[in-house]
């Protein structure tokens, strides 16, 4: 049952179609981030939302599922607090105890007829279920729930099903990821908006309710490294570089330099990106988008031309772009390069090490992964030596990113 996946959670079926092989680590994780860092990999990839009680939390989708899986609830990320979260997502360290939920549940409506029974704090990573009201008004165990992908055929599943994971662990915020990973492994820190696709301009205040809360937390944590405990030499990448700087920290009458991590911002939405640009000049800017795959009102998320267009005019460092749009409009590099913006992409298609080669060749400086064990594995048996594993494959969903596309190491 055990994955090397550690990003987006995707399952082995059978052909009778039962899910035969769960992911390692869930997705957007410390416990996925640091075996991410343990690949060697450069940087970790993740989706910011913040709470109703304005604290930026890692987590991917728009919603928390829950309940029966024929009929499950979905309350939104920003309606919650971080407590309400925390008893809907908690593992044992940090979920909440069913009278925690109760009082939740009466403050709020979103959390209306949830009650949990999660595990003592302390515990090892099995996790009891939350339990859900049901129409008779008893309580039915159910956990997470999940609409995986299949890994080999790519396809989404038609109904919902328990989220299970060979190891389970709590709902990060923010400012933990900062404290549990080391500064050599660098951010791509995504501001996950949830405005409709109807809308053509995020409202400024939904804007500001996002960026005010999580520039902050960055701010604070990006200027307090811990100290180097040797020669630092950054990685080449064209990526925000790791540099060193005298933050005061002495050893005695010994200064010592502490390694600042690397940083860098993305959005599908332009008013973020704009915004972003605006409010700070250290940490770049990456426009993300669906170049036309998904439907959306703002003419800006649309197209392969509007996204340069938007990116450059914006002053972007970057775009970020589907793989499978690439690999079809392959001169997509040279446009990003005669708009002086770098080029990064992702999706599943970058599981494959010939296409993430074909990228490379190309001329892509960065290729979001979410196989991280597998692709940095294949690095090192194709190079011949472990100085692979340096990869610069950005790795995604939740899993990290790698200098190999951008040094040559492909």
């Amino acid at each position: 049952m055990a994955s090397n996946r550690m990003g987006e959670n995707l399952v082995t079926r059978s052909p009778s179609g039962k899910a035969d092989v769960y992911p390692a680590f869930r997705e957007n994780t410390i416990q996925s981030f640091q075996q991410a860092a343990k690949c060697g990999v450069g940087f970790v990839e993740f989706d910011v939302q913040v709470t109703r009680d304005n604290v930026p939390v890692i987590w991917h989708d728009d919603d928390v599922v829950i309940g029966p899986a024929d009929h499950p609830s979905r309350p939104q990320v920003k309606d919650l607090t971080l407590a309400e979260l925390k008893v809907l997502c908690g593992r044992g360290g940090e979920g909440s105890s069913s009278g925690a939920a109760a009082d939740a549940s009466a403050s709020n409506p979103c959390m209306s007829g949830v009650t949990t029974g999660c595990t003592p704090r302390g515990c090892d990573d099995k996790r009891e279920p939350v339990a859900i009201k049901v129409a008779d008004g008893t309580q039915e165990p159910r956990g997470l729930l999940r609409l995986f992908r299949d890994r080999a055929t790519r396809q989404w599943a038609t109904s919902y099903e328990q989220w299970k994971c060979d190891q389970d662990d709590a709902i990060p915020t923010l400012e933990a990821v900062f404290a549990a990973l080391p500064p050599e492994v660098g951010f791509d820190i995504e501001i996950k908006m949830t405005t409709g696709d109807d809308v053509v301009h995020t409202p400024s205040d939904e804007v500001e309710r996002m960026l005010g809360a999580i520039l902050p937390v960055v701010n604070r944590c990006s200027s307090s490294s811990s100290p180097s405990s040797g020669p630092v030499s950054a990685p080449p990448s064209p990526l925000p570089t790791a540099h060193l700087t005298d933050c005061g920290c002495r050893n005695g009458d010994v200064v010592t330099p502490q390694r600042r991590r690397r940083i860098m911002f993305s959005s599908f939405d332009p008013d973020v990106c704009v915004e972003l640009r605006r409010r700070q000049t250290e940490h770049p800017v990456y426009y993300l988008s669906g170049c036309g795959l998904y439907t959306h009102a703002d003419a800006r998320r649309t197209s392969i031309p509007a996204a340069l267009s938007f990116a450059s005019e914006a002053g972007m460092r970057g775009i970020v772009v589907p793989a499978s749009v690439l690999l079809k409009n392959m001169d997509l590099v040279e446009s990003a390069n005669r708009n002086h913006l770098e080029l990064m992409t992702y999706g599943l298609e970058n599981n494959d090490l010939d296409c993430l080669k074909a990228q490379a060749d190309a001329g892509v400086v960065a290729a979001i992964v979410d196989e991280v064990e597998g692709v940095t594995a294949a690095f090192n048996a194709g190079n011949g030596n472990a100085a692979a594993a340096t990869v610069g494959s950005i790795s995604g969903s939740d899993a990290a990113i790698a200098d190999a596309i951008a040094t040559g190491a492909l």
